[in-house]
């Protein structure tokens, strides 16, 4: 009896052996699935971001609108123009790590290889000491080596979207943003190598921007801003004040009456800030920075331009 028991229990435990191997497959794949899917969406906040940074009304859902708009940012950026926002269009649009988003219907096996650079599109190659040609190639434009009319034209669109001082020099700022990594500094023959893209007024101007460009988005808070420049919300005094901060040209807060008398009277060459009791806002190099233009670009900055009347205009010295 005992080697028959020995037996039956032997093929018990193969049994149920089987019977595990058999179910862990399909256990595992249903719930890879489920994470999956998990990673896609159409709707929600992560479209309204989306929406926000593409500067078109943000209703939260991935419907046509937003397909054409991705496509023409990819098509611009020189990423697959399918519409779909994957980890590289993400990256580029600086929406970080997230779900893929996409609208309903679409595969979601594109979206997750979507966003990858175009195989056979210059635009993204990243050049170690580029040169004209090599700039030209990221631009889209035809690389004949000359810097003429048309690639600075090319350079100034490309340095007015991505926060740059739109003068037409490729200095530092603008080959990092460009991905042409370190090399010389790239102008039209003629022009003055002032700039360079964000280096006017030694460096502050382009500190200004990246100041201001950390709170673009955060939560518009009444008096935030004015006990500290590290807040949880800015009111409109209370990011100026930051992204002034950014720059080492203010040492504490403003509120709007203190912009009223800050720096210097009148216009700036770049900077100008527009005060008086009861609001504070900025304009750098045409594109003006203002808590009012939220509820327009879901950004404080914006291209539309604002009347100065009833103001004090006011400058950072030098700038």
């Amino acid at each position: 009896m005992r080697p028959n028991l020995t037996r039956q229990l032997l093929l018990l435990a193969l049994l149920a052996s089987a019977l595990v191997l058999g179910a862990a497959p399909g256990t595992g794949s249903l719930a890879a699935d489920r994470a999956e899917a998990a990673t896609v969406k159409s709707r929600g906040e992560d479209v309204r971001r989306l929406q926000r940074r593409l500067g078109i009304p943000a209703d939260g859902v991935y419907g046509p609108q937003t397909k054409r708009a991705v496509r023409r940012y990819q098509r611009r950026h020189g990423l697959t123009a399918d519409g779909i926002v994957g980890p590289m269009t993400r990256s580029a649009l600086g929406l970080g790590s997230g779900p893929v988003l996409k609208s309903k219907g679409a595969s979601a096996g594109r979206g997750r290889s979507s966003g990858r650079a175009a195989r056979h599109s210059p635009r993204r190659r990243v050049v170690r000491g580029g040169g004209v040609r090599s700039l030209q190639r990221v631009l889209g434009l035809p690389a004949d080596g000359v810097f003429g009319p048309n690639t600075e034209s090319a350079v100034k669109r490309f340095q007015r979207r991505h926060g740059l001082t739109p003068d037409g020099v490729v200095g530092p700022m603008t080959r990092r943003a460009l991905g042409l990594g370190s090399g010389h500094m790239l102008k039209r023959r003629g022009r003055g190598g002032g700039g360079g893209g964000g280096q006017g007024g030694g460096g502050r101007l382009r500190l200004i921007i990246r100041a201001a460009n950390r709170i673009a988005e955060e939560d518009y808070r009444y008096g935030g801003g004015h006990r500290t420049f590290n807040d949880t919300g800015y009111d409109c005094s209370g990011s100026v004040s930051y992204a002034l901060h950014g720059a080492g040209l203010l040492s504490s807060p403003l509120d709007s009456t203190g912009f009223m008398s800050y720096g210097n009277p009148g216009p700036g060459r770049h900077v100008t800030i527009y005060a008086n009791r009861g609001h504070a806002f900025m304009v750098v190099d045409g594109r003006r920075y203002d808590t009012s233009a939220m509820g327009e670009t879901g950004s404080r900055w914006t291209w539309t331009k604002r009347s100065g009347s009833g103001f004090v205009a006011r400058h950072p010295p030098g700038l």
